[in-house]
């Protein structure tokens, strides 16, 4: 009647399932070697001819590839099987006893011929693959997780026969990453699911994750790899992937081993890797960044290499929490090698989009890679790019990380050599926007980003031919550097080479066209007020000091705006630090007490007394 049966091609899904778990079920109490030889050949049969229902069946029967499997949510098990008295073809089914015996030997009959092995290991892969079900099922049959699951314990045993070596090398790079995804979400497994693969599993003593790290030993192994698998467990990378804090580094460990292999091996597991990051699946797309990112570290990249830029660029937006200081750090390693270089520049305008919204830990890697794309840009394009990178740089000096707000400020002074002098007038309004910002950081906590302020600075002035600016810098006089810019700010323009603003070799200085806005000083009161709730102290008070030096400037002409600027002083009296409470209560008491300057200036006097030396020196008595 099997082997009737088995001639029978025409079966539905739910047909497989029944024959399948009558199989499972009855195997054990049948003794007769051609009985056995007739279930050997329906089970080889049944894998050849539907395999997708074939398999998905047996591991409904035994997710975990033990002896009772869950008989449509009864858990009584079959009884005993009796010992075999003889051997022929069909012994393959119970001469292993124990636990393991039954669903094992079912696996190793459909797995006999190479045809049917090779359609039960993709189909295998394919439900590995489907893992990103998600359902919330605690039924196996409806399950794709818990499925995902069951398809990696199978796969120990078939890699471990001889018909499957050939059949396992053809498939090798998905199977690899297949199982190597299936480590990272065993990891992620809800605890219901977990009680949903054990409750009817008690007497399995392997963990999902281990199960499946032992599948991917074997895979290995079968196809010649052993000393790849010793040399990750010499370095602790399979302990380091059953760890939730170490997984990804047990990740790098094992794509590092996987560098060693041949160039065409290693292209089509870079393929097979793209293709699965293009369909932005979560459930593996960080475990797949990171095998990437290690693997694009050969030297022979070919073809490739395209296909993986343009996922970069897809992946720089990503939402995923350290997926984009990820995807940076490996187009810095493309960006420092010479046969890689240039064909990262199509990201540039990628990275100059997200950087404002970046984190931190993202900036630290993209100010880098700016960087150096930077330096490989040619003409005009590299012109344009440093102007618009000067725009958005300055936001980044007030970082939380030093790390960032020194790489920022020393890209925005790499920047102001790069511009054209079609570009400079454009350049000229940016770098006035990181006076202040530049001036404040001159007092920054941290040493090297003080430094990089003064360097800065020095550059902006020399820039802007602002040599009163620049020697202030140039000699450190902090204190001194405040007043300059307000001063110059306020000072209206009087026109060209009089000797007002700044002295500088250009008889047409940017200061001066500066001095002409009114709303200048608003400007400066506009950029100073962040800084009174920056984390540092030292930036708390000198923005303290600078609007204290604003209000003075403007008390006799917007009284009302002096007014405000108290208000605001006001505020700070309850600030942490004594020191910049008590500078501006002292500053709110000298603008309060301020009186109105008289209108008789300084330039009135001196232009009088030219007047009066040049009537004198015309008169008959002066002569």
């Amino acid at each position: 009647m099997v082997d009737v049966l088995a001639a029978e091609t025409d079966f539905h899904s739910g047909q497989v399932l029944n024959i399948v778990w009558t199989i499972y079920r009855t195997l054990p109490a049948v003794r007769a070697a051609l009985a056995l030889q007739s279930l050997d050949r329906a089970l080889l049969v049944l894998a050849s001819r539907h395999p997708r229902e074939t398999v998905a069946s047996l591991l409904q029967c035994s997710p975990t590839c033990t002896r009772y499997g869950a008989q449509h949510g009864s858990s009584t098990p079959p009884p005993p099987a009796p010992a075999r008295t003889s051997a022929g073809p069909g012994a393959a089914l119970l001469t292993a006893r124990g636990s393991r015996s039954v669903a094992v030997t079912m696996w190793k009959a459909m797995v006999s011929e190479p045809p049917a092995t090779e359609r039960v290991l993709r189909e295998l892969l394919r439900i590995l693959l489907n893992q990103s079900g998600r359902k919330s099922s605690t039924s196996t049959k409806d399950h794709p997780r818990i499925l995902a699951l069951a398809a990696a314990r199978p796969l120990h045993e078939i890699l471990l026969l001889p018909t499957s070596l050939e059949e396992a090398k053809a498939i090798f790079p998905q199977l690899f990453l297949a199982l190597l995804f299936q480590v990272s979400f065993a990891r992620e497994l809800t605890l219901q699911e977990v009680q949903v693969f054990r409750k009817k599993h008690q007497q399995d003593l392997l963990t999902p994750i281990r199960s499946t790290v032992q599948s991917l030993k074997a895979l290995l192994r079968s196809v010649g790899l052993g000393s790849q698998v010793l040399a990750i467990e010499a370095q602790g990378g399979w302990a380091a992937l059953l760890s939730a804090e170490s997984h990804l580094w047990g990740v790098q460990v094992v794509a590092r081993e996987m560098k060693e292999l041949p160039r065409a091996l290693r292209a089509t597991i870079v393929r097979h890797l793209a293709e699965l990051l293009s369909m932005e699946d979560s459930s593996w797309e960080m475990v797949a960044m990171v095998f990437l990112s290690e693997m694009l570290e050969c030297t022979d990249l070919g073809n490739e290499l395209g296909c993986v830029v343009s996922l970069f660029a897809a992946y720089l937006r990503s939402q995923c929490l350290g997926m984009q200081s990820l995807v940076l750090r490996a187009i810095l390693g493309l960006t420092k090698r010479p046969d890689t270089a240039r064909q990262t520049l199509v990201l540039l305008p990628s990275i100059t989009e997200q950087l404002p919204a970046a984190d931190s830990d993202t900036r630290t890697v993209a100010l880098p890679v700016l960087s150096t794309m930077l330096r490989l840009l040619e003409g005009r394009t590299r012109s344009l790019t440093a102007l618009e990178l000067a725009g958005k740089l300055p936001s980044l000096f007030d970082d939380e990380s030093s790390t960032v707000r020194v790489l920022s400020i020393r890209l925005f002074l790499g920047t102001l050599a790069l511009v054209e002098s079609s570009e400079k007038k454009k350049m000229r309004k940016e770098v006035c926007r990181s006076l202040l910002p530049l001036s404040f950081h001159l007092h920054d906590q941290d040493e090297s980003a003080a430094e990089a302020s003064r360097e800065a600075l020095l550059g902006v002035a020399r820039f802007l031919r602002w040599r009163q600016l620049a020697h202030l810098a140039e000699t450190v006089q902090t204190w001194k550097i405040g007043e300059c810019l307000v001063r110059t700010v306020l000072r209206p323009g009087t026109g060209m080479g009089t000797g007002t603003g700044p002295p500088c070799a250009d008889p047409a200085p940017f200061p001066l066209q500066l001095a002409r806005r009114r709303s200048g000083a608003e400007e400066y009161l506009g950029q100073s007020l962040p800084y009174l709730q920056s984390a540092q102290e030292p930036l708390r008070r000198e923005a303290v000091r600078f609007i204290g030096l604003v209000g003075r400037h403007l008390a006799d002409q917007r009284k009302n705006k002096s007014q405000d600027i108290c208000a605001v002083l006001q505020g700070m009296r309850q600030d942490p630090c004594e020191l910049v409470s008590s500078l501006a209560i002292q500053t709110v008491l000298i603008l309060q007490a301020a009186r109105p300057r008289s209108r008789f200036s300084f330039w009135q006097l001196c232009s009088r007394l030219h007047k009066a030396w040049r009537r004198r020196r015309s008169s008959p008595a002066g002569s």
